[in-house]
């Protein structure tokens, strides 16, 4: 009996004993299990990093991530897609139709011309592409529109700059229903044309009259030409010319490159400076300058319309840094007489602003109080 009360504690202990070890063999276990179970929810975490924000997975692995845009940039945005406004036309209140340079080489999937508003707020300038039926090949080289005053036609007026071929030398009357814009009917350009940029319809009376002028890249000028216009049968009258010097060459080296005028006839356009006409290295990226001047006015002598260039041509404004394509006058009764310019800065993009007015005009406004 002795020996069997001895016994008992060391079972007891022995049972003690291999509980523990059951203890913290499950302990263990526990804690390997939790291991592995941290490790793939790490490998889980960083794989749903790398596609929804890892570098270049961003790209690779979700459609909906930021166009990359340069190669060596993923993940940025581009600034503005709003194409270069080679012409440009008010159509009433904080609209304007704008026409784009596209080429039929290479670029028949961009648009050729948009409506495009204001800012009304911190969306900045919002513009509708349009599709259009050209009724024939595509247009090549849209650089200038014209408003038909009193109508929502527009002329939208390919440059004539086409390889020389005529099939790219076209006038496209277009018709602008809200924003929606369709083509009603093409004409060839009635003269001999290089690289036209600035067109204009003015009324003159009971009469319509078309101008242009050719923008003379590196010459010492270029002429504004005139023609009595019909708007219905798409028909222009002789045409006749006055020469218009470069208004400062030292600065631009394209004349003429934009046309608008107001109510009263007086003409207002652009001359610009293009780093590709000077010859310059890596030209898409400037420099560029223009300036916007009024060079004198449109009027009626002896019956007939003619065009009487001022003098010195009045400076409105000087735009250093940016190459201005398109202006256009903004005339009603809420803004008063407003210009409007619009840009083609190439790789850096484009907009539209409001030319500010000189700064002469508001000192005189000064000191007539």
């Amino acid at each position: 009996m002795r020996c069997i009360r001895e016994a008992g504690p060391l079972l007891v202990d022995t049972v003690r004993s291999n509980m523990g070890n059951c203890h913290r063999e499950r302990t263990a276990l526990r804690r390997f299990t939790q291991s592995i179970f941290v490790l793939i929810l790490f490998i889980a975490s960083a794989g749903a990093w790398g596609e929804d924000g890892g570098g270049e997975a961003l790209d690779r692995g979700n459609e909906e991530s930021p166009r990359n845009l340069n190669s060596g940039s993923p993940g940025f945005r581009q600034a503005s897609s709003l194409p270069d406004l080679s012409g440009l036309v008010w159509l009433g209140g904080d609209r304007f139709l704008a026409v784009h340079d596209a080429k039929t080489d290479g670029e028949s999937e961009k648009p050729r011309a948009s409506v495009v508003l204001l800012p009304a707020d911190l969306q900045g300038v919002l513009w509708k592409p349009q599709g259009l039926n050209f009724r024939g090949p595509k247009s090549n080289d849209l650089e200038s529109a014209a408003r038909i005053p009193g109508t929502n036609d527009v002329l939208l007026v390919e440059s004539g700059d086409g390889l020389g071929d005529p099939e790219f030398q076209r006038i496209f009357k277009a018709r602008v229903n809200g924003d929606r814009v369709r083509i009603v009917v093409a004409t060839s350009w009635p003269v001999s044309v290089t690289n036209v940029e600035a067109t204009a319809v003015a009324a003159l009376g009971d009469r319509f009259v078309f101008l242009f002028a050719e923008r003379a890249q590196n010459l010492p000028g270029t002429d504004v030409r005139w023609a009595v216009f019909d708007p219905e049968a798409l028909s222009f009258g002789p045409f006749r010319s006055v020469a218009f010097p470069n208004p400062d060459p030292t600065a631009f080296n394209r004349p003429l490159v934009a046309m608008d005028l107001d109510s009263s006839g007086l003409i207002y356009i652009s001359s610009a400076f293009d780093a590709e006409a000077a010859g310059l290295p890596d030209p898409d990226n400037g420099p560029f300058a223009s300036a916007v001047f009024c060079i004198g006015e449109l009027t009626e002598v002896a019956g007939e319309p003619e065009v009487i260039l001022f003098d010195t041509p009045q400076r409105e404004g000087t735009l250093d840094g940016f190459k201005v394509e398109s202006v256009a006058v903004r005339e009603d009764e809420e803004h008063g007489l407003q210009i409007f310019v619009g840009f083609d800065d190439e790789n850096y993009g484009s907009t539209l602003r409001l030319l500010p007015r000189p700064l002469s005009s508001f000192t005189s406004r000064v000191g007539a109080r």
